[in-house]
């Protein structure tokens, strides 16, 4: 592969096409398969597939933006990691929606160990045999159509200018 220049949408496209493939994985597993933690394990794999597009969405973001002189931060960020007197229209919308109830706070916020919750004991039930339920699974599928239709909106935007 010597020769290709890599760049931030070639691999925020990348992680868009391997989440699709995990959640395609998702859909058609048997629940059964390996001991029971197939869905765990692909739902943990198509969510970093997502964090990892929406962080090289936001790095294209600044990439193609080169006027607002922001350089990327070290390590794990977020659009509310920039900080600048002025800001690229996209990552402030994206700021702002980090901080809302949706899909881009599940996504970010998604507990990749998660640990069960206790099952309140039923009325009238004298004992209980402490079983526990994992917690609600979030819509995964709905996270990667949002993240997807956001890159392309923005990338149309960034095509106008």
């Amino acid at each position: 592969m010597a020769g290709l220049k890599e760049s931030f949408r070639g691999q925020c496209n990348l992680h868009v096409y391997f989440a699709e493939q995990y959640l395609a994985q998702l859909e058609s597993a048997d629940p059964t398969a390996w001991g029971g933690h197939i869905r765990r394990a692909t739902s943990d794999s198509l969510v970093w597939q997502l964090q990892l597009a929406y962080q090289c969405h936001l790095a294209d973001l600044i990439d193609q933006q080169p006027k607002f002189g922001l350089a990327l931060p070290q390590g794990v960020f977020n659009a509310r990691s920039f900080v600048a007197a002025e800001l690229p229209p996209e990552i402030e919308e994206l700021a702002d929606r980090e901080l809302e109830p949706g899909w881009l706070t599940v996504m970010q916020n998604y507990t990749f160990v998660q640990t069960a919750v206790a099952s309140p004991a039923r009325h009238g039930v004298l004992a209980w045999d402490g079983q526990l339920e994992p917690e609600a699974a979030p819509d995964l599928a709905a996270c990667l159509t949002e993240l997807k239709s956001t890159i392309a909106r923005h990338r149309a935007t960034l095509m106008e200018y």
